[in-house]
């Protein structure tokens, strides 16, 4: 437990950065789709530790691939192609797996069958 805290991030690669980026985006989009919507304080504050937790599970899962891994490149697009998107369409399943990411899942799936 202790390693996740902040000096997990010392050595942030690009990777990891891309995956803070889309953290940030995504932590966002959710509290502007909440400040829309009649949300009470005790939903909004139970949001934001949801929030961290899918952003802490989402950045050890990239801290797993190895710079120079198969799995780098299409992570890191895969990332970067969602950060870039608008919170209307990161609300929209079609849109959110975008092209980077269907190849990384792709990429990701021969590799697992290929460790077995």
């Amino acid at each position: 437990g202790l390693l996740l805290a902040g000096s997990a991030w010392a050595g942030a690669d690009d990777l990891t950065e891309a995956a803070e980026g889309l953290c940030v985006n995504i932590k966002s989009c959710a509290l502007e789709k909440i400040a829309k919507e009649n949300v009470t304080d005790e939903m909004r504050s139970m949001m934001g530790p949801m929030m961290d937790n899918m952003c802490d599970a989402m950045q050890s899962k990239v801290q797993e691939v190895p710079e120079g891994h198969e799995l780098y490149e299409p992570a890191l697009l895969c990332m970067r192609s969602m950060e870039s998107l608008t919170c209307a369409q990161m609300q929209d399943e079609d849109q959110v797996m975008t092209p980077a990411c269907k190849e990384y899942e792709r990429v990701a799936r021969e590799a697992e069958a290929a460790d077995k």
